[in-house]
């Protein structure tokens, strides 16, 4: 009897531990899940609207998500008050300075699709080649400007994981 038991017993503790097991411990699907990526780009930035006596300069920096369907585009926009670089820098109104507001919201709007990418968990896949003007200022207070080359920028690839 007590033997008849004892099997009774162990039996029903391993069909127990057995049935637990199988229910807390993945399934096959579950067992083959692989990371999955979300990519995205800053693909480009522009000034959409030029104008000659434009007070507010618009810089646009362009965010593609990559989808199986194609890209979704998303802007970024930046404004620079055209005033405030000639006030800022002390420089003349001249096409030169024009081009310096132009490169200041274009470099701006790039800023804003950077840190927006980054807050949503997003992070740099490569070392971006980014390059700024550098400025230099002389015994007056005026800036002496010297502008890097700003005409070609490969893309910028992010990546996080899928949500």
């Amino acid at each position: 009897m007590n033997k008849t038991l004892f099997t009774a017993v162990g039996l029903f503790i391993g069909l127990s531990i057995f049935g637990i097991s199988s229910i807390f411990s993945p399934s096959t699907a579950q067992k083959k899940y692989v990371s999955q990526w979300e990519y995205a780009a800053i693909t480009f930035t522009s000034i959409p609207y030029y104008s000659e006596n434009q007070a507010v300069i618009i810089g646009v920096a362009n965010v593609c998500y990559l989808q199986q369907s194609g890209c979704r585009n998303e802007e970024a926009k930046a404004e620079v008050i055209y005033a405030k670089i000639l006030q800022d820098y002390r420089l003349e109104n001249t096409s030169s300075s024009k081009n310096l507001a132009y490169s200041r919201a274009k470099e701006l709007a790039y800023t804003k699709a950077v840190a927006k990418l980054g807050a949503e968990g997003w992070e740099i896949v490569g070392q971006p080649s980014v390059n700024f003007d550098v400025y230099i200022p002389d015994n007056q207070g005026n800036y002496y400007i010297g502008q890097t080359n700003k005409e070609v920028k490969p893309n910028v690839y992010f990546k996080r994981l899928a949500q």
